[in-house]
């Protein structure tokens, strides 16, 4: 969200070497020290009625460090709430507006805090002049009755507010990233700038102050959409340069000074380098494999996500084409631990895509806040193209893992890779846990009949098997405690390399089959051959007999149930077993189909 605001402002200051005094915390404080100072008169009309104002204050050389200054907003809660209930009566004017926002102040910082809250509360944005070409209020008396701007009008105003109040600030203009931005676009200082925003000298640094974006943004129908943000209070530099790039009066080396950085960025710079947003910047969510927001692939790239401070607990991608058609097909999102995750991009096609990453803190969260965005420029493709299977989140476990009773849930790679077909995943647990799975082929088909699960009271083993070569999501559910319903424990995205030699399902099995902990040998395939001798091997620590085709199999040791049967010409065969062999019934545990001649 800019305002088309030009470079040239009588408000911005020129930079000249003089001895001047030392600016603190303490405004009783002169210790003299040598400094860049700007010193010009600055011109601030307040009101229709007040004179204008000309202040002769020092500006003081802007810092470069931002890594001792600490917020916390929970202590703004009183001065936040004056500045919301201004009356409408002190609004007649920027200094009895400034006295009244001013007046319950213990500090500087509050006076400047009370500031944000009202405009960003106040001024709406003026999208009508922003996207019709109209003029729109710019001078602060005029903001200030009409409370509608754009960018130009919403630092105007800050910094009068400022004057009225003798605290040292300047409005800046420059180039932004803002509503519009395009992905690998190239700034040049030929380029008109396109916002402007406010610098304030407070507890003796420079800081930046953004009421445009603090008060609110353009939605997709280009209408203004109010929402208070306190990211943009005195944001840090390293924050503020992704998408904020100072360049007042076309001086390009006066202007470094005022990205505030120990090493300034060139306008170059500035253009190619990815811009997160607010919420990855306030979360410290990095992306350091790929630092420019341009990423040009061959064949296949992976992008990190790194989660410093907090653990992304959601975390979703979408990839599109350039005619705006969705290929989550050719990217996938794995979940390395806790907090990083890997984007894998291997487009089919030659071409440009945008990528964009989206994620929260919330597991139940279904709309999630975007992170960044990326254009990929493709200039190869794998020979042979293998579709990912739909799924836009990431692959992994869930955060809740430990709750379901997994235990070593954290050292199960989310990527794993079957060599001919037929797959085993075990999972220790800390006690009996009700698992159900499914495998999901890359056109979305769903299939449980390939998966069959085995457990015991302290394990879990999944076995898969995959008829063809390709890419599969295999989702293993699981009960929480106090919800009977199954819900995802985990995603694992597996690369078959061979197709299994045997295409048939997994006998049928039954919730009895994981509650006496059944393990079977064979036949692990559900049809078996007519008019045949079939072997069953099969083990269960509890079971004491067994039926199968109309006849009872007595526990004689504890070695595994070992018994051969003749099959007939069509039909099932089931196995039964009870665990009391006082009991009257027999409870089915496994079924299979005689394929007939």
């Amino acid at each position: 969200m800019g305002c088309g605001s030009s470079s040239s402002s009588g408000t911005e200051q020129s930079i000249e070497k003089i001895k001047t005094k030392e600016v603190g915390g303490n405004p009783n404080s002169t210790t003299a020290v040598n400094r860049s100072q700007i010193v010009q008169s600055s011109k601030v009309k307040t009101s229709n009625n007040d004179k204008t104002r000309t202040t002769n204050s020092d500006k003081v050389k802007p810092s470069a460090k931002s890594d001792d200054f600490k917020l916390d907003f929970d202590e703004f809660k009183d001065i936040d709430e004056h500045a919301r209930q201004t009356p409408k009566s002190v609004e007649n004017s920027i200094n009895e507006l400034a006295d009244y926002l001013a007046k319950p102040a213990k500090s500087e910082l509050e006076t400047i805090r009370a500031f944000y809250v009202w405009i960003c509360n106040n001024i709406s944005y003026n999208a009508t002049a922003y996207f019709g070409g109209e003029s729109a209020a710019r001078e602060p008396v005029d903001v200030l009755k009409s409370k509608s701007s754009v960018c130009e009008g919403y630092a105007r105003l800050f910094q009068a507010l400022c004057v009225a109040k003798d605290i040292k600030c300047q409005k800046i203009s420059g180039f932004s990233k803002g509503y519009g931005h395009q992905l690998g676009t190239i700034l040049s200082y030929e380029n008109k700038t396109d916002h402007a925003w406010n610098v304030v000298f407070v507890s003796g640094k420079w800081r930046f102050i953004e009421t445009t974006w603090g008060a609110g943004y353009l939605d997709n129908q280009k209408a203004f959409v109010k929402k208070f943000s306190n990211f943009y209070f005195l944001i840090k530099p390293e924050h503020f340069i992704e998408d904020h790039f100072p360049y007042n009066n076309n001086d390009v080396e006066g202007s470094k000074e005022w990205q505030l950085l120990k090493r300034p960025v060139t306008l170059e710079e500035f253009s190619k380098t990815l811009k997160t947003t607010k919420f990855a910047r306030e979360w410290d969510i990095t992306f350091p494999s790929y630092k420019y927001e341009v990423v040009k692939v061959e064949r296949k790239a992976s992008i990190l996500i790194e989660s410093k401070q907090n653990t992304l607990t959601n975390v979703k991608v979408t990839l599109y084409n350039s005619s705006r058609e969705l290929c989550n097909n050719s990217v996938v999102l794995v979940k390395d631990n806790f907090s990083n995750y890997t984007i894998t991009i291997m487009p089919k096609e030659i071409g440009k895509y945008t990528l964009k990453v989206y994620g929260s803190f919330d597991q139940l969260q279904n709309v999630m806040p975007k992170l960044t965005e990326y254009m990929i420029e493709c200039t190869s493709t794998e020979e042979e193209f293998m579709p990912y299977p739909e799924h836009n989140r990431f692959y992994g476990p869930s955060t809740d893992c430990k709750i379901r009773g997994f235990v070593n849930f954290d050292s199960i790679p989310a990527f794993q890779i079957c060599k001919n077909g037929e797959f085993e995943l075990k999972i220790k647990t800390n006690r009996t846990v009700k698992v159900s799975a499914n495998i999901f082929e890359t056109d979305g088909s769903r299939s449980s009949d390939f998966v069959m699960i085995e457990q015991s009271n302290d394990s879990v083993c999944v076995k898969a098997r995959f008829i063809i070569k390709g890419y599969y999501k295999l989702t293993i559910f699981s009960e929480l405690e106090g919800n009977d319903k199954h819900s995802e424990a985990m995603n694992i995205l597996v690369l078959n390399k061979i197709g299994a030699k045997i295409s048939i399902p997994f006998p049928k099995t039954y919730s009895s089959t994981k509650e006496y902990n059944c393990h079977l040998v064979e036949p692990l395939v559900r049809n078996i051959p007519s008019n045949a001798n079939v072997r069953f091997v099969m083990s269960s620590p509890v079971i004491e007999q067994i039926l199968i085709d109309g006849k009872v199999y007595k526990k004689e040791n504890s070695q595994p149930w070992d018994v051969t049967v003749k099959t007939g010409d069509s039909g099932d065969v089931k196995v039964s077993a009870k665990t009391d062999i006082n009991s009257k019934s027999f409870t089915s545990i496994y079924q299979f189909v005689v394929d007939s001649e």
